[in-house]
């Protein structure tokens, strides 16, 4: 049997800078590729972070939507061979390509404009697969949340005449079904998908209860599928092997967590038991957060014996639930809980609130494999450490791993999806979308027909490309974008920034920066606005009282600094856009690409894309992160 050509629509998927985000994703597409029965590719996104002044934000967003629309949907950019191979975190996964789709982002958009910019950014893409591919591009679409992923797996679907899936991770749907745009949005994906498939028992009574008006749909196309764990990257030491007494929490650091429940317990189980340990393995979302933890810590007297790792990657996960005694989760509400299936994949028993997903992964029987206690009970959660420290020998390591293989494993959650994908494509008759339009009706957004006649692609594909000209006027940004970034691929980099009076500092290692000082036109339309003659406090006077339209011009001159600051950046992506292309030989390089990094950026670009000395590329950070660790051409 053929093959199955999926397209994976997931917001949620590693990258450089969040290589944990979307983990279950694709551990899935891992799964997927290995069965031999599926060749997927991944439609993901990079937030393109709009202007907090809100004047300044719909021009950057309209440019956004234009400019990246014209580069997304350039045929090269949307067919396998120009997307990145998934490798670096994920390198068993081979040459799964991953479009990097950039999406605008305001500081307070709704999530139905969320949703209009995805739509935005997707579109294009669609319409450049469909036209590198006329025939057939996928026989499927696979979204990995109800919203916005979904509501572009329909789209997409309708486009490209295929059947469409849903998979529900996300533990927000309940909140994001509140407002009513979303609500009617969320429910014609329901009605369109061929299955629905949610992580968890709970997840799916959640879910009936919260649409009542899909009460019919839910009960024909709802089914459970547990996320899949990658069991050959765990192992199961036997428990003489291990650190006894060192609790281990693998995860975000922040309040619906349950940390402060878990730092609570572990006081309390340390009174009784002064040798434990525990280790906290991720991150806080801020660094007063991080402080508040460490604080509390002080505060229960347990500073000395509890300790705040950094994130680690997929093989850190895996050493730390190798050495450590216990796996403690105190979270308030889990879909899933792909970490405590995680640890019984390693060996370790769990001691775990009763916080939804994780309930079904320790099963019927949690004693069996741990402990469920009540959410946000401290004591209770003392207890079950204690208790279950007490009868540690009685946890065999191989039982609890087989556990895990049995129901997470690749074989046997690949094997459920793939009858799943096989059953939408044998039906007959595929769901109509309910959605509504196609995903190229965005807002005017070019098509890749469109920008074939404009000519953007100016570069043919035998011409080697320098790595892209990165344009970052925001330096705070650019020094949060570009840390994550390998620093060999950083030493390649020429950064158009800048300059900063209170030396905001950017990555180490950068190849070369470009600081402009943007308030030069600004300062030279001022002095021209100004009268020469005469000097001093009276001849000020007097030239003002010579030249009366001097006030007026200058008044105009302050009211449209941020236009004069615009323009000077974009004269200098010009001018360093020019530089990178004098080659050295008798050959002229090729046209370099521009790596925006915010919304200002695109605007800044917009002179040198339009006078065709740079093109912009049809990513940003992610996209090159994901093109480096692939080993390809930048471009």
């Amino acid at each position: 049997m053929a093959p199955l050509h999926v397209l994976v629509v997931a917001r949620w998927y590693p990258a450089v800078d969040d290589p944990a985000r979307g983990s279950f994703v694709a551990d899935q597409v891992d799964a997927l590729v290995a069965s031999g029965h599926v060749v997927p590719e991944v439609a993901s996104f990079e937030l393109v972070r709009l202007n907090r002044v809100p004047e300044r934000r719909e021009p950057e967003r309209e440019a956004i939507h234009h400019r990246y629309g014209a580069a997304v949907g350039r045929v090269d950019a949307a067919t396998p061979g120009g997307w990145p191979a998934r490798v670096g975190t994920w390198p068993h996964l081979g040459a799964v390509p991953v479009a990097r789709l950039p999406v605008a982002s305001g500081p307070e958009d709704t999530a139905a404009r969320e949703g209009d910019d995805h739509l935005a950014a997707f579109g294009p893409f669609v319409e450049a697969c469909a036209a590198s591919r006329p025939s057939r591009p996928f026989d499927l679409v696979h979204a990995h949340t109800g919203f916005p992923d979904g509501e572009l797996a329909a789209a997409a679907a309708r486009r490209l005449g295929v059947p469409y899936v849903v998979t529900e991770h996300a533990s927000r749907t309940r909140d994001l079904l509140r407002d009513p745009a979303v609500r009617e949005r969320y429910v014609a994906v329901v009605r369109g998908a061929v299955r629905v498939m949610v992580v968890s028992e709970s997840l799916a009574a959640e879910l009936r209860d919260a649409l009542p008006e899909c009460a019919a749909e839910l009960a024909e196309r709802l089914v459970v599928v547990p996320n899949m764990i990658p069991v050959e990257r765990f192992r199961a030491p036997a428990t003489a092997d291990r650190r006894h007494g060192e609790l281990l929490y693998v995860g975000t650091r922040k309040p619906d967590k349950g940390i402060e429940t878990l730092l609570s317990a572990f006081a309390l189980a340390r009174a009784q038991d002064p040798g434990l340990t525990l280790r906290l393995v991720g991150r806080s979302p801020t660094p007063s957060d991080e402080a508040g933890w460490l604080a509390r810590a002080e505060e229960l007297g347990v500073a000395d014996a509890v300790a705040f790792d950094p994130p680690v990657d997929r093989a850190g996960v895996a050493a730390a639930m190798a050495r450590a005694d216990v796996f403690v989760h105190a979270s308030r509400y889990e879909t899933f809980g792909v970490v405590a299936a995680e640890a019984l994949a390693s060996g370790l028993p769990v001691v775990a609130t009763r916080s939804g997903g994780v309930e079904g992964i320790l099963g019927a029987d949690p004693s069996s494999v741990g402990a469920l206690v009540p959410v946000d009970d401290p004591a209770a959660m003392a207890a079950a450490i204690l208790a279950t420290l007490a009868r540690r020998e009685a946890f065999d390591p191989d039982r609890l791993r087989g556990r895990a293989v049995e129901r997470f494993g690749g074989g046997a959650v690949g094997s459920q999806v793939l009858a799943i994908y096989r059953e939408a494509v044998g039906d007959a008759a595929v769901p109509p979308s309910a959605t509504g339009g196609t995903p190229s009706a965005t807002g005017g957004t070019p098509s890749a027909a469109e920008d074939a006649k404009t000519g953007s692609d100016t570069a043919t594909a035998a011409t080697p490309h320098p790595l892209p000209l990165v344009v970052a006027f925001n330096r705070v940004q650019a020094a949060r974008l570009l840390s994550p970034l390998p620093a060999a691929l950083l030493a390649g980099l020429t950064v158009v920034t800048a300059e900063d009076p209170g030396d905001q500092p950017l990555p180490a290692g950068l190849g070369r920066v470009i600081a402009v000082d943007l308030d030069a036109g600004y300062q030279a339309a001022l002095r021209e606005a100004r009268p020469v003659q005469p000097r001093g406090l009276v001849g000020r006077v007097v030239r003002f009282a010579r030249d009366p339209g001097a006030s007026d011009r200058i008044a105009a001159v302050h009211a449209g600094r941020s236009e004069y600051r615009l323009e000077t950046a974009g004269r200098q992506v010009v001018e360093a856009a020019r530089a990178a292309r004098q080659s050295p030989g008798e050959r002229p390089a090729a046209v370099p690409d521009l790596l925006c990094l915010d919304g200002y950026d695109v605007l800044a670009a917009g002179p040198a894309i339009d006078s065709g000395v740079a093109r912009l590329a049809p990513g940003s950070v992610r996209w090159l992160a994901d093109r480096w660790a692939a080993g390809l051409s930048p471009a």
